[in-house]
């Protein structure tokens, strides 16, 4: 049978103490220490501040009643009440419940579990929850047994709940109270209403801080409970105590409404609970007994350390609320910490004449409760180590798994000498074989000097030992350390067995303070740094310029640079945010490359940077950095096997002297950046220098809002065979696109298809120019006569980001099934010069796109580099011979070259097509030389509708080929 303690709720456990502890902190802040004592006379309860301040305390109805009396009373505020249940967020709220409440998204699953809530803090309460909705609430609150309901305490639950919204950045809410238990009513009736979050829309308007700083704060506070938690349950040699301590404060850890220990004995388990009671419990005590599977609400830890397991410690809450990982993890070091109380309070029971030793083991707890980095605790321990363990000198050194080696970082009992030499050697795995076996097998040994490998037997006659017994210091599967005693002299087995065991006890709780200490540096770390870059974020950047500029003088001044990555969203948009995280990576190496040790770089938000010039009065030397910044982050960067170009802007801002302040430093910089970017971007403006710039229409934005105004058109000039003397036959047509603007009129290709590709359209202008010209083509049937050559075609020209979007081969299938063609009359035309950065994506995208039907035209064949490389890589159809060499074939070099051309394109069964036919001489030479397709002005201008009849333009005399379709 289990031994299980009855913690059925009887009068004095009727009064959470955290609701006691709340008054008195807040009668405090109003009145101080004298008035808490005024207040706990004037109620004539029989406590002390300390016992009603203690949250782990029970007390009765009629205590609270009295308190909320006396506090108005000596206060002389009727509001008192409801004031102090409106500070329960800062006074009242445990750390856990804090952090469990900011877990949810908005207030309304808290005020769902508000009866689970309220019985935590008072079992005379009952709460049922009528309706919950995204901004309101309806609870009725009725207070049970013999008690009479009490006006005061109906104001300290309205002024508690009114409080929630505030964990959320929300105002209080607001408490409609139409029926109250006072007046009669069978409850009160409280309908609590709070405003909606809303989203916001300016990236640089700062968000309220009081709920990350609550969040912080309560962080913070919780590793504080967890250490004081662990100082109280070694505070006592008595077994029920630290077990019953063990229960009662796994609450200051998480949050929860049960909690359940099963501790193994050699006998039947021993069993403590807290929280639910009955059928409940019994079966919570069941489950965890025999190591049943738990839902996800709950959590289930080893209570164990290195001498082995003691048993189970559970939490639990309702179905709805789940166990976070990281309140696991905070769990899992209670259970250590309670694991080791365990430890020490058996061995303090059986050498209790070991006064001495016992009390340095409670005093290497306590001290470890206070150490909060990573060098006290290691201080601590290494000083405790000799009294506990009867050495003669102790140390605590830590692994660095990035170098490769052991470092002292604490040592006791050694002469300076020693201790010196002892702290500067590193221990390195190559050559010690020890520390390889204490790596991998990760367990406590002895090892006689005698017996040691040379270079340890070396350390070892160093720092005066002759035995030295090593602890490994793990976390989890963490190897943090090693801690080591060394006497002067050989130990017996007996001996040796001992001093295992003793530092091993201490080992476990030394390593659970250097996790918690590491943990509470991570916290503080994150709370000022970025996650991605490392960098310094804006709280910390504040907090470095105002002590910067706090210690400036009239002769030395500081500048702030605001640097801002241009259109770095559609990096975001169109690579994903991925090569957008890849992207601020290297900006930030690059940054950091440009400027000096002295200064401060940080990542202020976003694709925002800050950087600190120090002694830097002269504006000349701010702007050197900045421009040699631009020039810098100018030049292209390699993402994912692809070059992106980014630009940035920077504003400046200077200071010299006393009285600066960051924030306005800052925001002039802020402004000075914007003036850069108004400027046209890729610039550098200083604050102070420049005039606000009048707003000017945006052409990118005007090209967003093209494709929707139905302002693109399509043109089409004619490709037309040539290889007949006596006249030309229109094969189709290639589409250019034109922009019929509302303010510039008809724009060219080469007026805005540069910013496209810029600010991340090209793509979408490609997409639709293709959908545009097959609907288009599918017309020609009926307007022209049939074509001798076999159907006629349409030519469409495609960016390198349009050719590896994903979306390029659905909009084709699309397209050719949607107007009814057949995929070989469709050209798709890339250009050699520019399109071929990613060629595996390229290569992938033209083949898939060739098992279709569709050919594929290189076009401007010879302007680019590798042409014939090209050839024999590309899955292509096609070569348009670029229009400049068709310009220069009077000279003798040209049209060899472009005899040679052909020969090739006619061994490799590809067509060609010579572009930028605009004389008579050149059709004439281009036949001569074998050329079968031509296109240009003498035989047809871009026109808005294809024309496939049109004669050619200045053939002489009436010999002039007719053109046919």
């Amino acid at each position: 049978m289990m031994r299980q303690r009855d913690e059925t709720p009887h009068d004095e456990h009727e009064t959470s103490g955290s609701t006691t502890a709340l008054l008195l902190r807040y009668a405090r802040a109003r009145a101080g220490d004298e008035g808490v004592a005024h207040i706990i006379e004037e109620s004539g309860v029989d406590h002390t501040a300390a016992e009603l301040e203690n949250a782990q305390s029970w007390f009765t109805y009629e205590t609270r009643t009295a308190l909320l009396e006396a506090m108005v009373t000596v206060l002389d505020d009727p509001q008192a009440a409801l004031r102090a249940g409106e500070s329960a967020i800062v006074y009242g709220v445990e750390h856990a419940r804090l952090l469990m409440m900011r877990a949810f998204t908005s207030p309304r699953p808290v005020y769902q579990l508000m009866p689970d809530v309220i019985h935590d803090i008072s079992t005379v309460t009952a709460v049922e929850v009528v309706s919950t909705t995204r901004t309101s609430a309806t609870i009725r609150v009725r207070t049970t047994g013999n008690h009479e309901p009490h006006r005061l305490d109906c104001a300290l639950t309205r002024g508690y709940v009114s409080a929630i919204p505030v964990v959320f950045g929300l105002p209080p809410a607001t408490i409609v109270h139409d029926e109250c238990q006072c007046d009669g009513f069978a409850a009160c009736t409280y309908t609590i209403v709070w405003e909606k979050r809303r989203r916001r829309w300016r990236l640089r308007r700062p968000a309220s801080s009081l709920p990350a700083a609550l969040e912080l704060a309560a962080l913070r506070g919780q590793l504080r409970d967890l250490q004081q938690s662990a100082s109280s349950l070694v505070a006592s040699d008595d077994v029920d105590t630290v077990l019953d301590r063990i229960v009662d404060q796994a609450s200051s850890v998480v949050s929860a409404t049960a909690f359940v220990l099963v501790v193994d004995t050699d006998e039947a388990p021993i069993v403590r609970t807290r929280g639910a009671a009955g059928a409940t419990m019994d079966a919570l005590v069941t489950a965890v007994s025999r190591g049943d599977q738990l839902s996800t609400s709950c959590a289930v830890v080893e209570v164990a350390s290195a001498h082995g397991r003691r048993g189970r410690l559970a939490a639990a809450r309702p179905e709805n609320v789940p166990m976070s990982d990281d309140e696991r993890a905070l769990l899992q070091s209670y259970a250590r910490h309670a694991a080791a109380a365990l430890d020490l309070v058996g061995a303090v029971e059986t050498s209790r004449r070991e006064t001495t030793r016992a009390t340095a083991l409670l005093t290497l707890a306590r001290d470890l409760t206070a150490a909060h980095d990573a060098d006290a605790v290691a201080e601590v321990a290494a000083t405790a180590l000799p009294r506990i363990t009867g050495a003669r000198s102790a140390s605590l050194m830590l692994w660095s798994s990035a170098e490769g080696y052991m470092r002292a970082a604490a040592a006791s009992g050694h002469t300076p000498t020693e201790r010196a030499m002892l702290l500067a050697r590193e221990i390195r795995a190559d050559g010690t074989p020890e520390l390889v076996e204490l790596l991998t097998r990760r367990q406590p040994m002895h090892i006689e000097s005698a017996r040691a490998s040379l270079s340890l037997a070396t350390l070892i006659g160093t720092i005066g030992a002759t035995s030295v017994t090593i602890v490994p210091l793990v976390a989890g599967e963490e190897l943090m350390g090693v801690v080591t005693v060394g006497w002067p002299r050989p130990l017996s087995p007996r001996q040796r067995d001992e001093a295992l065991d003793r530092v091993a006890g201490v080992a476990d709780q030394v390593a659970t303070a250097l996790q918690n200490a590491r943990l509470l540096a991570t916290v503080e770390h994150q709370a000022l740094h970025d996650a991605l870059t490392g960098l310094p974020n804006r709280t910390l950047f504040n907090r470095l310029l105002d002590r910067e500029l706090s210690s400036g003088t009239n002769d030395l001044g500081t500048a702030v640079l605001f640097c801002d990555l241009d259109r770095f969203k559609h990096v975001n948009d169109r690579w994903g945010h991925g090569a957008g995280d890849e992207v601020l990576r290297q900006v930030t190496h690059i940054l950091r490359s440009e400027i000096s040790a002295s200064d401060t770089l940080a990542r202020l938000g976003g694709d925002e940077f800050g950087i600190i010039l120090r002694a830097t009065d002269d504006v000349r030397t701010a702007l050197a950095v900045a421009h040699r910044l631009v020039a810098r982050l100018d030049q292209p960067l390699r993402i994912d096997g692809r070059e992106l170009r980014i630009t940035s802007s920077i504003g400046i801002s200077l200071h010299s002297g006393p009285e600066g302040r960051a924030d306005r430093m800052l925001g002039a910089a802020d402004n000075a950046m914007y003036v850069a970017k108004q400027r046209g971007r890729d610039q550098v403006a200083v604050a102070g220098e420049t005039e606000p710039l009048l707003p000017v229409p945006s052409l990118e934005g005007e090209l967003r809002r093209a494709i929707e105004g139905h302002q693109l058109r399509l043109h089409f000039q004619p490709v037309v065979d040539v290889s007949a003397t006596d006249h030309c036959t229109v094969l189709g047509a290639e589409a250019l696109l034109r922009w019929e603007h509302p303010r510039l009129g008809l724009l060219a290709p080469g007026s805005f298809l540069p910013l496209a590709e810029d600010c991340g359209l090209i793509t979408e202008l490609d997409l639709w120019a293709l959908n545009a010209a097959c609907l288009a083509l599918a017309g020609w049937e009926e307007a022209s006569p049939p074509c001798p050559r076999g159907p006629l075609r349409v030519a469409v020209n495609l960016a390198a980001d349009t050719l590896v979007d994903p979306r390029l081969v659905p909009a084709v299938r699309a397209a050719l099934t949607r107007n009814g063609l057949a995929p070989e009359r469709l050209h798709l035309e890339l250009v050699e010069s520019r399109s071929l950065t990613d060629v595996s994506g390229v290569i992938e995208r033209l083949a898939e796109l060739r098992q279709m039907g569709v050919r594929i035209s290189l076009d401007d064949f010879g302007t680019g580099f590798s042409t014939l490389a090209w050839l024999q890589t590309l899955p292509v159809d096609q070569i348009k011979i670029d229009r400049s060499f068709v310009m220069a074939l009077e000279e003798g070099g040209s049209i060899a070259l472009v005899r040679g051309v052909l020969a090739l394109a006619h061994e490799l069964n590809i067509e060609v097509v010579a572009e930028g036919v605009e004389e008579p001489h050149q059709l004439s030479m281009l036949r001569d030389a074998g050329c079968r397709m031509a296109q240009g002005y003498l035989l047809g201008r871009p026109m808005p509708t294809f024309v496939g009849n049109v004669a050619p333009i200045g053939l002489p005399g009436p010999d002039s080929p007719a053109v046919e379709t």
